[in-house]
C-alpha cells in the first residue's frame, strides 16, 4: 500500500509543480518567446513524451520532485574574445570587430579562424532574434518571470474558495509559531476558542513535575481540579490568583481522578508554586465548520493565502534563526526535526490517506502550493524573486548607462551556483527524512 501513497503523494506534487510552471509557460507563449522544452523533474532526461506546433518539447525527467521550461536565450549569447593587449572587447563592439580584419583572440590566446568569426557571428545574430525572452520589454520579462508565483497563490485561492463554500474544517491548531494573523485553517489556540471551534469547559487538568510539591502530595498526571477551598475553578489564571495569595497556608484542592473525587491538602511555599503544569480543560467542537457564499468564499481564500504566506515566512525565519544561533542546543534539534521534503511529504499523505480525508489531501495540496509561491518569493538566486530583483537592477542601470549592472554570463554562473547549491540541500534534507521516518 505504501507504494501506492507514494504515487498519490507524487502525483499531488507533480500537479503544484506543473501549476507553478504552466504561469511561466503561458505567459511566454502570450508574448511569443520561444519555448524548447516543458519538463517534469530535474534532468537528466528519462524520457521525451511529445512535441507540439511550436517545436516544445515535453519531457519526463529522472527526479521527480520538481520541473522546469526552458525558454529561448534567457541569457543572451556571450563570448570572450581579446585584442593583442590581451584586453577583452565590450559585448556591443564584438559584432563590428567579428566583421572587421583585426586579429582577435580567444581567452587561451589563440587566434580565432575566419570560420571561427562566421559562427560567432551566427550565434551573436540569434541575440536580436524577436522570440528571445531577454529581447522583450522588461514587463513582459517580469510578467513572465512572477506568473509562476501568480498560478501557484491562484491554486490555492481555488481550492480553498470551493472547500469554503461546500464546507471544511481546520486542519489543526498552530501551536509552534506565535501569530497574530488570523488564519483559519491553522488557528492559534487563543483564535480557536474564540472561533469555538474550542470548547473551554470548567476546572484545570494537572500535570506535575517529578519530585514537585504537587507530585509529593498525591497529584497524579490528568487530576482534575475542580475546586480550592471550595472556590470552583474556570480557567488557569484563577488557580495562580488563588495560590499566589495564600502563601504559607494550607490549600485543600478538590479532584477528580478518574470519576472519583478526592481532597488533597498541599501547603503553599514561600515562592507559592506547587511545581504542576496547568492544561484547560477543553474538548474540539465537532460540529464546527466553515461555509460561506461563493463571493464571500473567495475573499476569504484570497485572505487566506495572503496570511498563510506570511506565515510561511515567519516559520521559515523561525527555523534559520534556530539553525543558525540557537539560543539552546535544544534549538537546533528542534528545527532540523521540522524541516520536511517529498519523502516527508509521502509519509504525511500515507498517514492521511489511511483516514480516507480526501479533503484533507485537497487542503494539503493547497498549503503546499503556498509554500512553493513564497519560497519562490524569497531573495535567493536561481529563484524566481531573485531573478526579478536582478532584471530590474539590470533595467534601471542600462536605462542610465546602457549598460547592464551585471554581464549575462556572472548573472548565468550565480544563478546555476545556487541552484546546485539548492539541490545538494534538497538531498541532504531528503536523506533527513527518511532517516526520521524509520526512526
Amino acid at each position: 500500500m505504501m507504494f501506492f501513497w507514494i504515487i498519490v503523494a507524487l502525483i499531488m506534487f507533480s500537479v503544484i509543480v506543473l501549476v507553478h510552471e504552466y504561469g511561466h509557460f503561458k505567459t511566454a507563449r502570450i508574448f511569443w518567446v520561444k519555448i524548447y522544452e516543458f519538463g517534469l523533474g530535474i534532468p537528466p532526461k528519462a524520457k521525451k513524451l511529445w512535441k507540439d506546433r511550436e517545436w516544445t518539447e515535453y519531457t519526463l525527467n529522472w527526479f521527480p520532485i520538481w520541473g522546469f521550461v526552458r525558454l529561448k536565450w534567457e541569457n543572451l549569447n556571450y563570448f570572450l574574445i581579446y585584442d593583442k593587449d590581451k584586453k577583452s572587447y565590450p559585448q556591443e563592439e564584438l559584432k563590428k570587430i567579428l566583421e572587421s580584419d583585426i586579429e582577435i583572440y580567444d581567452k587561451l590566446w589563440n587566434p580565432i579562424s575566419e570560420g571561427d568569426r562566421k559562427n560567432i557571428l551566427i550565434e551573436l545574430n540569434k541575440n536580436q532574434d524577436k522570440d528571445n525572452l531577454v529581447n522583450k520589454p522588461y514587463w513582459q520579462q517580469s510578467i513572465i518571470i512572477l506568473a509562476w508565483v501568480f498560478m501557484n497563490f491562484l491554486f490555492a485561492i481555488i481550492i480553498l474558495t470551493i472547500l469554503f463554500t461546500v464546507w471544511v474544517k481546520p486542519v489543526g491548531i498552530n501551536d509552534k509559531i506565535a501569530t497574530n494573523l488570523d488564519i483559519l485553517m491553522f488557528p492559534t489556540m487563543e483564535q480557536a476558542i474564540e472561533k469555538w471551534l474550542v470548547i473551554t469547559n470548567p476546572w484545570i487538568y494537572l500535570f506535575p513535575s517529578t519530585w514537585s510539591l504537587a507530585d509529593k502530595s498525591g497529584i497524579k498526571n490528568e487530576d482534575l481540579l475542580l475546586k480550592i477551598d471550595w472556590i470552583s475553578l474556570k480557567n488557569t489564571n484563577e488557580v495562580k490568583d488563588i495560590v499566589s495569595k495564600n502563601i504559607w497556608k494550607e490549600l485543600i484542592f478538590e479532584i477528580d481522578r478518574k470519576w472519583k473525587k478526592e481532597n488533597i491538602n498541599i501547603k503553599v511555599w514561600q515562592d507559592w508554586i506547587i511545581w504542576s503544569y496547568l492544561a484547560p480543560n477543553i474538548e474540539y467542537n465537532k460540529n464546527f465548520e466553515y461555509k460561506y457564499s461563493l463571493p464571500k468564499s473567495f475573499l476569504i481564500a484570497s485572505k487566506e493565502v495572503y496570511n498563510e504566506a506570511l506565515l510561511t515566512y515567519k516559520a521559515f525565519w523561525v527555523l534559520v534563526q534556530k539553525l543558525v544561533i540557537p539560543k539552546t542546543k535544544q534549538d537546533r534539534k528542534e528545527a532540523l526535526e521540522n524541516v520536511w521534503w517529498p519523502v516527508a511529504i509521502v509519509w504525511a499523505v500515507n498517514d492521511i490517506m489511511k483516514l480516507w480525508l480526501f479533503k484533507i489531501l485537497i487542503i494539503f495540496s493547497a498549503i503546499l502550493s503556498i509554500n512553493l509561491g513564497a519560497f519562490n518569493l524569497l531573495p535567493i538566486p536561481a529563484l524566481d524573486w531573485w531573478r526579478f530583483l536582478f532584471m530590474t537592477i539590470n533595467e534601471i542601470i542600462r536605462k542610465i548607462t546602457w549598460k547592464k549592472w551585471v554581464p549575462p554570463h556572472i548573472e548565468w554562473l550565480i544563478h546555476l551556483s545556487f541552484f546546485v547549491i539548492l539541490i545538494f540541500l534538497s538531498i541532504i534534507v531528503t536523506y533527513n527524512d527518511v532517516v526520521k521516518i524509520i526512526n
